[in-house]
């Protein structure tokens, strides 16, 4: 019973780091929104101030999801062998965790999507060539975390 309740236990944390991400990668989004409406508005000084804010904000977040992901992937091979064991008793909490998992692609798709948006707009407005180049520092950073997420996925299919 005891192991019972360290793989219950587990299974909140996992629930808790998802929660965790869905709320970090929202603000991504908020973020890259935002940046889309200023990439379409006159170059100004406000404009690279916000740019610069955004971009910085948005790194803090990608580095948080990193260690999210680190933190998922250690608490989740620390049991996976005991919750497979288990999965019947177990199987709705491991639908919620799949569903999040679910809300976490589809935001990160439209992040995805918003971002290709913003890179376009920006190479197009010479003003914010150089903006481009941060903007690209960034998709390197967020590609890493996807290939980290992307392994956490392939091992909660497991």
């Amino acid at each position: 019973m005891e192991n019972l309740q360290q793989i219950y236990n587990k299974i909140n944390n996992l629930n808790n780091l998802l929660d965790r991400k869905i709320t970090i990668l929202t603000k991504i989004l908020n973020i890259t929104e935002n940046q889309n409406i200023v990439f379409k508005e006159v170059h100004t000084t406000e404009t690279d101030d916000f740019l610069n804010i955004s971009l910085s904000e948005k790194q803090q977040l990608i580095d948080e999801l990193i260690n999210i992901d680190s933190m998922f992937l250690a608490i989740f091979e620390s049991f996976s062998g005991e919750l497979n064991a288990n999965k019947e008793i177990f199987k709705n909490d491991i639908i919620i965790i799949k569903e999040k998992i679910q809300k976490i692609t589809d935001i990160d798709f439209k992040i995805r999507i918003n971002e290709e948006k913003n890179k376009n707009i920006a190479n197009k407005n010479v003003n914010f060539t150089n903006k481009t180049e941060k903007i690209k520092t960034f998709k390197v950073s967020k590609n890493d975390m996807l290939k980290k997420y992307s392994n956490n996925v392939r091992n909660d299919k497991n």
